[in-house]
């Protein structure tokens, strides 16, 4: 029998629906659900950590014998957030079809739980449980020292080794579960948990391979994962810099003075040398006149400055412009004490090339040997590193 092109329309058009139709019946349905105690009158908000924003799923009501229900349809594994009325949270990574089942209680929602059915979601409460734990351990030991603005020099070190070990087992802990979780997404949230918001647990610049490590491993794993993309783009990029940061340590080691030498005539002409401040710990510091983020440094750093001076550091900042007679303006209006030194503008300038600056402003901490410590460090992150280093 010879088909028409009505009968063949109608054919194309039945066989699209019937592949549609296997398509949704076989979709996975993923559910969450759980009883949380103390329920009284609340709601709770299901939402979707997207790439560069958080997607609300779904909203709803908590019955009163604590149950809830959340019914959705993904296709690839996921970092969810639930929330309650009091902007408490759970954390849960969701892969499609797990049929999720949380225990809690209301009041202590972020703290007092237990999830079922999703062994990346356990991943990340035992996570969050640990750090929790470190948190209050720091607190513990911060809590005799705030409003005491004077210490002996022994309450300081014992301060700092105490915290030193607590970080170092949390860092320990963090380690070991990437190692032992390659595979699991579980890792990438690892790998982003902070002591506080300015402090990284893994914040070492050797800590890149760890990135590198899950980033290989779950870029095969997952390579349609939104999620998954974006981190493996961020740790490409950690791993650029970190190379970068070698090469400059290259330079600094292979140099005549232990670093890159740098010579530029302060306000008053005088040719100031970065190699005469060898023997101090020296943050070397890149600006410019016209950047918004270096006029919020320079107070914080003069701040610092005139906190740790006496204690052996030193700050080298090279304002790189077109305009020496601004710079003078702006050192002297806000009262900059630290070296400060005038060089060609950005990016031509040969500062530039031999610290391959990207971007300004930019910092470099150097310890007494003329290593680098760390890059790009400001305001407490900073003065952390001088604690540990002076």
């Amino acid at each position: 029998m010879k088909l028409t092109l009505v009968n063949k329309t109608l054919v194309a058009l039945c066989m699209t629906i019937g592949i549609l139709a296997v398509s949704c019946k076989d979709r996975p349905n993923t559910i969450v659900e759980g009883t949380l105690r103390n329920p009284e009158k609340s709601s709770l908000k299901l939402e979707y950590l997207n790439v560069n924003k958080t997607e609300l799923i779904d909203s709803v009501g908590v019955k009163k014998n604590g149950d809830f229900r959340f019914k959705l349809y993904i296709d690839q594994p996921g970092l969810y957030v639930l929330k309650n009325d009091e902007g408490k949270i759970i954390n849960l990574l969701i892969s499609p079809g797990e049929q999720i089942n949380i225990d809690g209680d209301y009041k202590s929602f972020d703290t007092d739980y237990s999830v079922m059915g999703s062994p990346d979601s356990e991943y990340i409460r035992q996570l969050v449980e640990k750090l929790s734990h470190t948190r209050s351990q720091i607190k513990v030991i911060e809590d005799p020292y705030k409003g005491n603005i004077e210490f002996t020099e022994e309450q300081a070190t014992e301060f700092l080794i105490r915290r030193n070990e607590i970080i170092k087992d949390q860092r320990d802990f963090s380690i070991n579960f990437i190692i032992e979780h390659l595979t699991s997404i579980a890792s990438i949230y690892a790998l982003y948990q902070k002591i506080n918001p300015e402090e990284l647990v893994l914040s070492e610049n050797r800590d890149i391979q760890y990135m590198k490590i899950v980033a290989d491993t779950l870029s095969v794993k997952y390579p349609d994962s939104e999620f998954v993309t974006s981190f493996v783009n961020d740790a490409r990029l950690a791993e650029k810099r970190y190379k970068n940061l070698i090469g400059i340590q290259k330079k600094i080691n292979e140099a005549q003075y232990g670093l890159p030498d740098i010579i530029y005539p302060d306000t008053t002409g005088t040719m100031r040398s970065l190699s005469s401040l060898k023997g101090k710990v020296v943050l070397v510091y890149f600006w410019s006149l016209y950047s918004d983020a270096s006029k919020t440094h320079n107070p914080s750093f003069e701040k610092t400055y005139s906190k740790y001076k006496n204690k052996g550091f030193e700050i080298y900042s090279i304002c790189l412009d077109k305009n020496p007679e601004h710079w003078r303006r702006v050192v002297k209006y806000e009262n900059l004490s630290f070296t400060n030194v005038f060089g060609p503008d950005f990016p031509e300038s040969e500062a530039s090339v031999s610290y391959n600056l990207k971007s300004i402003p930019s910092d470099f901490l150097l310890d007494r040997n003329g290593d680098i410590l760390a890059r790009d460090l400001y305001g407490p992150e900073l003065e952390r590193w001088l604690d540990n280093k002076l």
